[in-house]
């Protein structure tokens, strides 16, 4: 077998455990890859990341899985990339009410010539410690204003995933005159790691931290001899990553539809 190919790596980087939960459904076969978690309102655990629709009655599958979806009162997020076919399928989720997010995906070289920011601490968290996980998932909850149970979900998840003899997950804080202020995480694949969960609090905005923690991962992986990363992200960080010398491979779009609302 090959090795897989750049384009590969990045299409693939966001498959892993740590949106998987104990109900989570995953469908892959026939070109689909969709998860569909009854337990959680979370959008990106109710997510179709590849679709192959059916050319001759698209609108129909596309009601069947929203609906699929809907009648168990979860939101959908619906990836389409520049070769999803129907080429249309944006307008067609949009004409159904979703809203829309630009998404660009990354891949950069580990050697890439990042520093850690004069004033800024960054540690990689031993989630054996309590007070440097915990200060971990209180930062990533202020960033993302995360619901109770996802915030339960991912403070056990993240701990599974991040202890034993090879974790799969990396967690890392970034610390600004001593306060925790920033977060990210990596999952260590087979070919590289996907940096994911990046957030500074918005008064440390601009201060070197979002710099020096991507600087921090690098380092971790040359120490493990891995020479890719991978990123898929917003238009904000999308800027920075660019800046910092990560290669844009494409753009696609994230379509998210909510369940109608009830009422009573």
């Amino acid at each position: 077998m090959s090795a897989p190919s750049e384009f590969e790596i990045v299409l693939n980087a966001p498959i892993g455990p740590q949106r998987l939960r104990d109900d989570t459904i995953v469908i892959d076969e026939d070109g689909w890859y969709r998860t569909l978690t009854p337990s959680s309102s979370w959008p990106a655990s109710n997510e179709v990341l590849f679709s192959n629709l059916n050319e001759r009655d698209p609108d129909g599958e596309i009601d069947a899985i929203v609906s699929e979806y809907h009648r168990l009162g979860l939101p959908l997020t619906w990836c389409v990339y520049p070769w999803t076919q129907p080429g249309d399928l944006g307008e067609r989720l949009r004409a159904r009410g979703a809203t829309q997010s630009v998404i660009q995906a990354f891949l950069g070289s580990t050697a890439l010539a990042l520093e850690v920011v004069d004033g800024v601490e960054i540690e990689q968290i031993d989630p054996e410690s309590k007070e440097a996980y915990e200060a971990y998932i209180n930062v990533m909850v202020s960033c993302y204003s995360l619901p109770a149970d996802e915030e339960a979900f991912r403070h056990r998840r993240y701990h599974q995933l991040s202890t034993g003899s090879a974790p799969r997950m990396r967690l890392f804080i970034g610390r600004y005159e001593g306060a925790a202020v920033g977060c990210a995480a990596m999952i260590i694949k087979e070919n590289s790691a996907h940096f994911t969960g990046d957030c500074i609090l918005p008064a440390f905005q601009a201060r070197g931290i979002f710099q020096s923690l991507i600087a921090a991962r690098l380092q971790v992986l040359r120490d493990m001899g891995i020479a890719m990363a991978t990123g898929h992200s917003n238009e904000q960080s999308a800027f920075w990553a660019k800046r910092f010398g990560f290669k844009s491979i494409y753009t696609y779009n994230i379509y998210q539809l909510d369940p109608p609302a009830t009422v009573g």
